[in-house]
């Protein structure tokens, strides 16, 4: 190697290093920008679902403790379909003017109860596509909590590198 390649090198390597932690420190779930697919109403009501599905216990934190519906709206943002996405919309539409019809007051306003009745009412096969929004919203929800750092690391024991992998070793037949 030559010496102003190393040179070059070990100035890119001290950058990095000076410059990762800085990134690191800097980046937090909460300055995500929000996808843009829904509006400020209906990332409220996202936030109000994953918490009626998971909502926070005594020692342990719910959906909206751990960002749950953070991770809902990236990823029906990045995942889903422009269609998959209206039908969600539309879900939460229905839902809210649900909850004001038979409470008088939006989803997000009702009680634990009220808003679990709402829900269940939305889980059985009355049409498609409230089953079907019910579904989705409740299997990515748990989704997004049991896949969260909390969940994997605490009930899990997931470790990201659990020890040396020794790839080369002899076979022997039992």
């Amino acid at each position: 190697m030559q010496r102003r390649e190393l040179l070059k090198r070990l100035a890119l390597g001290a950058g990095a290093v000076v410059a990762l932690p800085t990134w690191a420190n800097a980046w937090s779930s909460s300055k995500l920008v929000s996808s843009g697919v829904f509006s400020s109403l209906e990332q409220g009501l996202l936030s109000s679902i994953a918490g009626t599905f998971i909502p926070e216990g005594k020692n342990e934190p719910g959906a909206i403790g751990l960002e749950v519906d953070k991770f809902l709206d990236r990823l029906f943002a990045d995942c889903y379909t422009e269609e998959d996405q209206q039908k969600i919309k539309e879900g939460m539409t229905l839902l809210n003017s649900t909850a004001k019809t038979s409470y008088k007051k939006p989803f997000s306003e009702c009680t634990q109860a009220q808003r679990e009745s709402l829900l269940i009412g939305f889980s059985e096969p009355s049409t498609a596509d409230k089953e079907w929004f019910y579904d989705t919203l409740k299997k990515e929800t748990i989704r997004g909590y049991t896949t969260s750092e909390y969940v994997m690391v605490n009930h899990y024991d997931y470790v990201m590198a659990p020890g040396h992998y020794d790839g080369c070793v002899d076979v022997v037949e039992a």
